[in-house]
């Protein structure tokens, strides 16, 4: 709620300057000019504004899942607002296009916070009184408003320059955004945060408390964990261009899970991921979890983590029964070879039937599968002594399932 106070401080302070300017473009002064603003107000918010609100009601879903972002968002599109509206001074031929596009952009910055506001005031209510921290949290904001305003008065008596200090109390706004942002410790995985969870995961075997994993989400669009390379809920023409046959090995691969993944390359190196009718939110966060290590796989990055602690048990067994074949020499590398040309042949026996060039992607799907299997149980039990409310999971997937798979599973 500090920060939230702090945004709103330097948000009634620009918002003095903001109105001066609109003023100014238009030529209005003497003591018309509160009647003036009231018009102006009238046509352009409750007209070009109420316009915004509703083209901002397609993103209802996102907003729940990419709570912060969409926060952050909405804050940066009302300082794009606010900026709008202080060049109408600089252009007054320009007033009209201007403040329109402004208070349109201001308003679906209002809707992006006002959606927001109960989720994040939310995770404060420990006690279940969210009535009590709303209450309270308003109450900070509309103080902390007034002072801004009065602030902004008295700075623009000081007739300091108009772009610096405007400059100023914006960086002060969107400082004071993100601390506000970054407070918030949301206990539930979203696309972001799952995303920087797996990757914690398997790079070093444990999973990140939920204030490490709030704090290191990525809040951008281009973060660097992957989340834009998965699809959740894709159509099978987009995962699937090879056709049924291609369906087929995906089938043979996933038997028994309700999620299929594909591996697109020529579309952005994207993981696809299909769900079957009737999956539910933790169907929809394996299948994620699942698109995450195949991407950490092919991305050429080790598997540590549990992968990792099986590999030196192995290693160690492997260590404890050299003594036994100590001295046979060649026989040894021939039992090596030997089980690699094994494997190689059952590779090669399981994709019989099947186009060539789908062969590789079969071996490389069962493989990040059977890994999935080992990780994915110690990955939720880790969350769930740590607090994480999986059941509660938002990763927003897109609502095409698989009704029916009538292709023969290949073996």
């Amino acid at each position: 709620m500090f920060w939230r106070g702090v945004q709103y401080l330097f948000g009634g302070a620009m918002s003095v300057f903001t109105t001066q300017s609109l003023l100014g473009a238009l030529g209005v002064a003497g003591k018309y000019r509160g009647e003036a603003s009231a018009a102006i107000n009238w046509v352009i918010k409750d007209g070009a504004g109420r316009l915004g609100r509703l083209l901002f009601a397609r993103w209802g879903r996102e907003l729940d899942c990419e709570l912060k972002q969409f926060r952050l968002f909405g804050d940066l599109l009302m300082e794009s607002g606010a900026a709008m509206e202080l060049a109408t001074i600089m252009a007054p031929h320009l007033f009209l296009p201007l403040a329109c596009t402004a208070n349109l952009a201001k308003n679906l910055a209002a809707v992006a916070a006002s959606s927001t506001r109960a989720p994040i005031y939310r995770t404060f209510a420990l006690s279940n009184n969210l009535a009590d921290v709303t209450a309270k949290g308003e109450s900070v904001a509309n103080l902390a408003d007034i002072v801004g305003t009065v602030a902004g008065i008295a700075l623009s008596k000081a007739r300091l320059p108009l772009l610096p200090t405007f400059c100023g109390l914006s960086a002060g706004y969107l400082i004071a955004s993100r601390m506000e942002v970054d407070s918030v410790e949301l206990p539930y995985l979203n696309r972001a945060r799952l995303a920087y969870a797996t990757k914690s995961f398997l790079a070093t075997g444990t999973v990140p408390a939920i204030p490490e994993a709030n704090k290191r989400e990525p809040l951008l669009p281009w973060g660097s964990y992957n989340q834009q390379r998965v699809v959740l809920g894709a159509s099978v023409e987009a995962a699937c261009p090879g056709g049924p046959a291609e369906l087929a090995v995906l089938a043979s691969v996933y038997r028994g899970e309700r999620y299929m993944l594909t591996y697109r390359p020529e579309s952005g190196k994207k993981v696809y991921v299909i769900l079957h009718d009737g999956a539910g939110s933790m169907d929809c966060l394996k299948g994620a979890f699942a698109a995450h290590v195949l991407l950490h796989v092919l991305d050429g990055k080790p598997l540590l983590g549990v992968a990792g602690q099986q590999g030196q048990q192995a290693e160690g067994a492997s260590k404890g029964s050299k003594g036994k074949a100590k001295g046979k020499g060649p026989a040894a590398s021939s039992s090596s070879a030997g089980k690699g040309g094994a494997a190689a042949g059952a590779r090669q026996q399981q994709g019989q039937g099947m186009p060539a060039a789908l062969q590789p992607w079969r071996a490389t799907l069962q493989e990040v599968h059977s890994q999935v299997g080992v990780l994915y149980p110690d990955f939720l039990k880790q969350a769930e002594g740590l607090g994480w409310k999986l059941q509660q999971t938002m990763l927003n997937p897109r609502e095409t399932r698989l009704l029916q798979l009538d292709v023969k599973p290949l073996h």
